[in-house]
């Protein structure tokens, strides 16, 4: 089941799969802007048989209407449109699956309503964008290395101590895109990094829904909310939380991994060991096992 939900002056695209009597996941994609189809396309049909889905494309991304420049649009709108929906759907509390920078978005969600949040299951999540700038600069220097261009390697070194995370990402943006068709490596491990674009050309949905995702982005930046660290506020978070990571994601860089768990009882670590960026397309299967492990407790017993 499909459709649009009108959010005041703008519509916001969902999707669901799933039995109603099964326990309820919002889906929350990252870029900023990337949207929802690729997930649906990826685990719908491996997850639905446990549990129910709902997923978005955010404000202003893909199918949901488009933002304009002189549009009004901030952080804290995408967090109202995921309450909004809730009760849309006349839910009383809901658990959320969030990859990368639906991460970030997710973890401000619970922290400002808690008591709609059963669990949150995060894959390859950034709390911080400077922390996880600085990490695939390392990454871009080891590309460039290997690439013989040691000079690029060292620019990357020098930026990653740059401590400001809003010229950080601005900075890894501009020195990354210089690896051409080679960044992709920063994302997906194994051979088929492409994997995205074959998707978007296969998917029938319109180029021009597919470039909707820059105003989204470039206002959330302009902002500025985006570049606070949450990872000082996870403490705060008592739900059940569980965070997939690729082994070779750089992404979900290794100091957040490190806060997240803190000997926390309520937080859980999968690494899947060959994955990137995007373990529900690298590791399907493994994927949704380890999902299903953590939503159905019981079943493993």
């Amino acid at each position: 089941m499909s459709g649009f939900i009108s959010i005041q002056d703008h519509k916001i695209y969902y999707e669901i799969v799933g039995e109603e009597n099964l326990p309820v996941y919002l889906y929350l994609h990252g870029g900023p802007g990337t949207g929802s189809y690729d997930f649906m396309l990826l685990q719908a049909k491996r997850l639905s048989p446990f549990m129910r889905i709902i997923a978005i494309d955010q404000s202003g991304v893909l199918r949901s209407d488009i933002i304009n420049d002189e549009d009004h649009f901030t952080f804290q709108q995408l967090i109202d449109d995921c309450e909004f929906i809730r009760e849309y759907f006349e839910l009383k509390e809901w658990g959320l699956i969030a990859h990368s920078f639906g991460g970030y978005l997710a973890a401000h969600y619970q922290l400002q309503h808690p008591d709609k949040i059963t669990q949150i299951i995060f894959e390859c999540p950034t709390f911080d964008l400077g922390s996880s700038s600085r990490s695939l600069l390392l990454g871009a220097a080891n590309e460039y290395k290997r690439l013989g261009k040691y000079r690029d390697a060292d620019e990357c070194l020098r930026a990653a101590e740059i401590k400001d995370s809003a010229a950080l990402w601005s900075v890894f943006t501009d020195l990354t895109n210089n690896l051409g068709e080679h960044r992709d490596n920063l994302y997906v491990h194994g051979e088929n990094k492409q994997f995205f674009n074959e998707i978007v050309r296969n998917s029938g949905i319109p180029n021009e829904q597919w470039g909707r995702s820059g105003t989204h982005q470039r206002k959330l930046f302009q902002e500025g909310k985006v570049f606070e660290s949450v990872l000082e506020r996870l403490e705060s978070i008592q739900c059940p939380m569980f965070l997939i990571k690729g082994k070779y994601d750089w992404v979900a860089s290794e100091d957040q991994i490190s806060v997240f768990s803190n000997g926390q009882m309520n937080r859980k670590v999968s690494i899947l060991n060959h994955s990137g960026h995007f373990p529900r397309f690298e590791e399907p299967d493994l994927y949704a096992d380890v999902i299903r492990e953590f939503v159905c407790p019981a079943e493993q017993n």
